[in-house]
């Protein structure tokens, strides 16, 4: 790994244990963690939202109308050290996109690159996307789409047949969650509606 992937998944796995471990497992089990709203929670939740600044500078974990998810993705490059190689936003169609235009246009060695899931092997420090709502998103639509509801999910540990990632805003929490990969260590979950793997190469 990268020091810089190194970095990124100490913080995650820091902020993780802070909210009490969450998961949700590949057997259908849950365990349940520290909600955003809690004493504690809700003031670290506000450290995401001061990070993106504007108008979302204020919230906290009580703002629970606002998703918080992609604030926190953005928060953890940052405290990796990701300077400005990755576009922070409140909202995960700004990063998807861009990956997406990087593989578009060729530029593989870009910090970040939107991959589809087939024939891609998932690595430490990547990310995985779905798609929420009910507009179908896809590699090959998303980017002419432009805004759209989405999620992403860090990869902290590929192991066989899964992998774990973390990701906020999950059971209201930083959740780490266990993923379905094939024997070639793609993502063949089935439980969300994952459409993008985006290549770390920070």
């Amino acid at each position: 790994m990268s020091p810089f992937t190194t970095k990124l998944i100490e913080f995650l796995m820091q902020e993780w244990n802070f909210f009490g471990n969450p998961e949700i497992r590949l057997n259908g089990t849950v365990k349940d963690g520290i909600k955003e709203y809690q004493d504690g929670a809700w003031q670290r939740v506000a450290d995401y939202w001061e990070f993106i600044g504007g108008p979302y500078k204020n919230l906290t974990g009580k703002d629970r109308g606002t998703p918080w998810s992609a604030a926190f993705i953005s928060f953890a490059f940052n405290q990796a050290g990701a300077g400005n190689l990755f576009p922070y936003s409140a909202g995960h169609a700004t990063y998807i996109n861009q990956a997406i235009r990087n593989f578009d246009n060729n530029q593989l060695n870009a910090p970040i690159v939107g991959r589809k899931l087939k024939d891609y092997p998932l690595k430490p420090g990547d990310l995985i996307g779905y798609w929420r709502g009910e507009r179908k998103i896809t590699v090959e639509n998303a980017r002419r789409i432009g805004w759209y509801q989405s999620h992403t999910d860090i990869v902290v540990e590929v192991g066989r047949n899964h992998a774990y990632v973390i990701g906020g805003n999950v059971m209201h929490s930083v959740t780490r969650r266990q993923v379905r990969l094939n024997n070639n260590g793609e993502l063949t979950d089935r439980r969300k509606n994952w459409f993008v793997a985006i290549q770390n190469n920070i």
